[in-house]
């Protein structure tokens, strides 16, 4: 029993031997990151647009400093926990943004080099240095198409930290498709999202100048629907840059303003309410508030919602008409009080309204025209829109 006792201590003491040497000789049980090292630069995919629709991730966990010079200057010389990344210049100019930063240090660094056509480590100095930015995002201007870029991303403080990021190269993209009023992008049905890097919209033929939007603004990225009879709400989300919207009716330059919103502050969400006309066609112009100088716009989303219920969930709750094509009278059944009923013509024109306050109701349709005519229904709390025949 001794000698097994002896024999499990030997063996605790030698491990614990091991260890204690491995710290005293600075031997990290660890692996530093595969791209520690320049010559090993994880190779980056550049994103024809800034939206980062493909990025990298990293890590600073267990990175060691590197040989390579390091010419940024002032408090952004730690860079004793260093990681590379390289990319081919696919236009004159690119961005580079650090994304999604977490851990214990998450105030980074990154330097640019111009590694040539070869990308060669062994040439980096100060004379090839593109850019050092503390910022997480850079704007790299000059670059020679085909040369490979080499990025050193690090952290401000000194010591090891668990750090990790994305990161991603993007590319000023082409004018939107949607960037004429002529040209806007037609929304068909409620909700709609979009995202859209406006980043090169142009100003076209000049500023738009509606009366009651406001001051002019910059000639952004359009869309057109047409109204639904109900509340709509609009909620433009800008990324690093000030944001209007513009809705109107009419057509392109000749506008009437319907909603606008510019609060005036860079990056944050512009949102605005209104009641859509049904059968009406709107415009909608998203740009730079500016009105007398053309002022980049850049990445936003885009969210349109609507109150109008559907027709067929007023139906679920017990909502009835007919018939359909009708000839003079239209019956109406709820569940609950029929409050209004507005009828429009397919222009978006109201023609008709009545309160009946009833939980059944008949309107009388006899002198209205053959066609095509809409019925904005008030049940309850509910609003829903249908669409009627006459004959």
């Amino acid at each position: 029993m001794k000698e097994k006792a002896t024999i499990l201590f030997l063996l605790f003491f030698a491990l614990m031997t091991n260890v204690i040497n491995a710290n005293d000789y600075g031997i990290n049980p660890i692996d530093a990151p595969t791209n520690d090292d320049c010559s090993n630069a994880t190779t980056l995919t550049v994103n024809a647009n800034f939206l980062c629709g493909t990025v990298t991730p990293g890590t600073i966990a267990e990175a060691t400093e590197s040989s390579e010079v390091n010419v940024c200057t002032g408090s952004s010389t730690n860079a004793d926990d260093d990681v590379w990344f390289k990319f081919v210049a696919t236009e004159t100019s690119h961005a580079i943004s650090l994304l999604n930063i977490s851990g214990s240090q998450t105030d980074l660094y990154h330097s640019v080099f111009d590694g040539g056509l070869t990308g060669d480590c062994g040439s980096l100095t100060s004379g090839n240095i593109v850019f050092c930015s503390d910022p997480n995002s850079s704007n790299l201007t000059g670059l020679t198409i085909g040369n490979t870029y080499l990025i050193r991303v690090f952290t401000k403080g000194t010591g090891s930290h668990d750090t990790t990021f994305d990161i991603c190269v993007g590319t000023a993209p082409m004018a939107p498709t949607n960037d004429d009023c002529a040209n806007a992008q037609s929304i068909g049905a409620f909700p709609f999202s979009n995202s859209v890097d406006a980043s090169s919209a142009t100003n076209n033929s000049g500023f738009i100048d509606v009366s009651g939007c406001g001051s002019a603004m910059n000639d952004g990225v359009w869309y057109s629907f047409v109204g639904n009879g109900g509340d709509l709400t609009f909620t433009v989300t800008p990324t690093s840059w000030d944001a209007k919207i513009g809705i109107y009716s009419g057509s392109c330059g000749s506008f009437t303003c319907a909603a606008f919103s510019n609060d005036g502050l860079i990056g944050i969400a512009e949102s605005v309410t209104f009641t859509s006309t049904i059968g009406t066609t709107y415009y909608i112009n998203i740009g730079h508030p500016n009105g007398t100088t053309d002022q980049p716009e850049g990445i936003f989303s885009l969210n349109i919602t609507s109150s109008v219920l559907s027709i067929e969930e007023l139906i679920a709750k017990g909502f009835s008409f007919y018939p359909n094509p009708v000839n003079d009278r239209l019956q109406l059944n709820a569940k609950e009080e029929i409050r209004h009923l507005a009828v429009y013509n397919a222009f978006g024109q109201q023609l008709r309204l009545f309160s009946p306050s009833t939980l059944k109701t008949t309107i009388d349709l006899s002198d209205f025209s053959t066609g095509i005519y809409f019925v904005r229904a008030y049940v309850g709390n509910s609003v829903g829109i249908f669409k009627i025949i006459k004959k």
